[in-house]
């Protein structure tokens, strides 16, 4: 019985791994959107993108806001 490569080669990102892709990506709006999606004030948004503090469901918000774009570097390089 051969086992397919692909199946459980998959590795879940880790939270410092999803805040240097959010950090990357982030664009004008995107704080005031995730704060609405989640409910938490865009001060506090804005910090834990920051990394001042640690929250979950704000990062996996912001996570799927940015996700699937490109990241600023190359789009401006």
């Amino acid at each position: 019985m051969n086992k397919s490569s692909n199946r459980g080669s998959y590795n879940k990102l880790s939270y410092i791994q999803k805040v240097s892709i959010i950090n990357r990506k982030l664009r004008i709006g995107d704080i005031a959107n995730v704060s609405v999606a989640t409910g938490y004030s865009a001060t506090h948004v804005s910090d834990v993108v920051a990394g001042k503090y640690f929250n979950d469901r704000i990062i996996n918000e912001a996570y799927d806001v940015t996700r699937g774009r490109i990241s600023n570097a190359v789009k401006l390089g």
